[in-house]
């Protein structure tokens, strides 16, 4: 009766809402993992930002109007967000700063994100991640909004800077959540291996496109030496050439881009200049010393042997991607999809690092044509070489048969020989008392069947005490009048 009531009662109290008090899914540790994620990178860039400008500001001799605007617009700035100075609008803007913010980024929200991390918890951390940077935009719209009265500095489009503020950081919130949580991430989604295969071998494959057209911009700025020192040596003194020095190393990622873009078969602009491994086109360039590294006469001959890199770049994913796949066909398929991915992230690239310069018009590759030639060379050829390289589908599952035949056979546990036999009842009586009399252990013990035409038994040594061996039979009963 009474468990029937306690059962009414809970019902009854779940049926009012009353609960158990839940207990606070915000902890100390958690909001201190969110205040990181979500302002440490800001305050990081801020606090460059600031400084720069200031020193800027100082050694030109320049006062400090207008200091606040230029930091909220160098801001945007980072999150390529080109602001308009006058009637000149910059949206060619450096990429380092961003790949820098970006990475902290990452590495924030991938270590705020613990085993036990639950759900709930990480859509937090990438909330904090988009929430701190989005807040700082509104503050920086302001400011501008408010400097534009002092300085010849007008106000971006908000929707844009809302657009690639929250676009960046949210992406790179998730790769942060992906680094730290992939592997559970591929098995919860049930991701087909030729997926990761792809995705790996894709990896590195931008990173060897992207190493290679590094190589050939150190290159040509090694054959354009004296011509990038001419450019420092215009600039206003020291300063003005350390200010040169720094911008042309955080526009650096962008000529990269450019270069990768070239000596894939696509073609980089600046302005009504034009850059490809078949021609050149004169014009005006910007004095940038790094931009020095751009050809100024005819195409060489020799320049489409450069295309050897996205040859290189694509045999090397196809082969990884047969090391990683048993079956050509799959293996071929993991290069096809690592390459379309190369060629979408190159495109991409090319679009950050290309826009607007002022009265030059658009600088930077032709982000469409270069993606497309990427994705032409690593999907066509890389899949071909998976093929080629790749094995047999037949013949590699029979290995791969073989092999885990051969693995089971090694793993199977070894069995002991036991034998166990009935043995009299006696032995057994007499074996249990010498074990009860002495604590020592049995070296060696066999029983055989009573059955054998001989019983051995080798006891060690069990103490002391001797053991009698005895035999209690019945007496037949003495029939009647039988004397004794």
């Amino acid at each position: 009766m009474s468990a029937l009531l306690d059962s009414t009662t809970r019902k009854n109290d779940t049926r009012s809402g009353s609960r158990a008090p839940a207990q606070p899914a915000l902890t100390p540790d958690l909001a201190k993992r969110l205040l990181l994620v979500a302002f440490r990178p800001t305050v990081v860039v801020l606090t460059l930002i600031s400084a720069i400008i200031l020193v800027t500001l100082v050694t030109a001799n320049s006062d400090l109007t207008g200091t606040a605007g230029a930091i909220a617009a160098t801001w945007l700035g980072v999150h390529q967000v080109g602001p308009t100075i006058g009637s000149t609008a910059i949206g060619v803007l450096p990429l380092l700063p961003t790949f820098g913010l970006l990475w902290m980024v990452v590495r924030g929200c991938s270590a705020a994100i613990e085993p036990l991390t639950s759900r709930r918890e990480i859509g937090w951390i990438v909330g904090a991640a988009v929430g701190g940077p989005f807040v700082v935009t509104v503050v920086c719209l302001a400011v501008i909004k408010d400097a534009s009265a002092v300085i010849s500095l007008q106000s971006p489009n908000t929707l844009a800077a809302f657009a690639w503020v929250v676009l960046l950081h949210l992406g790179a919130a998730a790769l942060g959540v992906a680094t730290a949580r992939w592997r559970y991430l591929v098995v919860s989604a049930q991701v087909p291996s030729w997926v990761i295969a792809g995705t790996t071998a894709g990896l590195h494959a931008i990173r060897r496109l992207l190493v290679s057209a590094a190589v050939v911009t150190v290159v040509s700025l090694l054959a354009s030496w004296s011509t990038m020192l001419d450019l420092l040596h215009t600039s206003d003194g020291f300063v003005g050439g350390l200010g040169m020095s720094l911008l042309s190393l955080a526009y650096l990622p962008n000529v990269v881009v450019g270069v990768g873009a070239v000596v894939v078969g696509a073609t980089a602009n600046i302005g009504v200049a034009s850059i490809s491994l078949f021609g050149v086109v004169g014009g005006p360039v910007p004095g940038l010393p790094v931009l020095a590294a751009v050809p100024t006469g005819t195409a060489q001959p020799w320049w489409p042997a450069l295309l050897v890199v996205p040859i290189y770049v694509a045999v090397q994913l196809g082969r990884e991607c047969a090391a990683a796949k048993t079956d050509r066909t799959a293996a071929a398929q993991a290069a096809l999809a690592g390459g379309l991915g190369v060629g979408v992230v190159f495109g991409l690239l090319a679009f950050a690092a290309g826009g607007e310069l002022g009265t030059f018009g658009h600088v930077g590759a032709q982000a469409f044509a270069a993606g497309a030639a990427v994705a032409g060379w690593l999907a066509l050829l890389g899949s071909a070489s998976a093929f080629v390289v790749g094995r047999n589908g037949t013949a590699a599952a029979e290995r791969k048969s073989r092999r885990e035949d051969e693995v089971r056979v090694v793993a199977e546990p070894v069995a002991i020989d036991v034998e166990i036999v009935e043995d009299d009842a006696q032995l057994a009586v007499e074996s249990g008392d010498a074990a009860a009399n002495n604590d020592s252990d049995i070296v060696e013990a066999e029983a055989v069947d009573a059955e054998g035409d001989a019983a051995d038994a080798e006891v060690g040594e069990v103490g002391d005490a001797d053991v009698v061996d005895a035999e209690v039979v019945d007496l037949p009963e003495a029939a009647p009048g039988t004397a004794d």
